[in-house]
């Protein structure tokens, strides 16, 4: 298959600490995870692959110089499960990751049960 572009959406989304204004530029630095790819058809035999980017952490800096710290905008639960997720992913484990997920949270319990 022969890709001719790789295209990096972003989604999802962050708490901002202030207001922003429309037509204001902002320089982001961005921590995220791939969640997802799609290949889309050219219908000439070649392929554009699609790549979908969920933000984890982003600071910024607006037109002033002055910093802004973005929350992440998911839950408690939320994060776990991502970083449950990203250390699945990078272990090369033979289970998948519903099994994967379901250890962790006995685990993360029984640890939690002997306090």
């Amino acid at each position: 298959m022969k890709i001719n572009s790789y295209f990096l959406k972003l989604s999802g989304k962050v708490e901002s600490p202030q207001e922003l204004e429309i037509g204001k530029n902002y320089h982001l630095k961005i921590e995220g995870s791939i969640t997802s790819q799609t290949d889309m058809d050219n219908h000439d035999g070649s392929f554009d692959r699609a790549y979908k980017l969920e933000p984890v952490m982003i600071e910024g800096v607006d037109e002033k110089g002055e910093a802004i710290k973005f929350r992440d905008a998911r839950s408690k639960g939320q994060l776990l499960r991502g970083t449950l997720y990203r250390e699945w992913r990078n272990s090369n484990l033979p289970i998948d990751f519903d099994t994967y997920y379901g250890e962790k949270m006995d685990e993360i319990i029984s640890e939690r049960l002997k306090l």
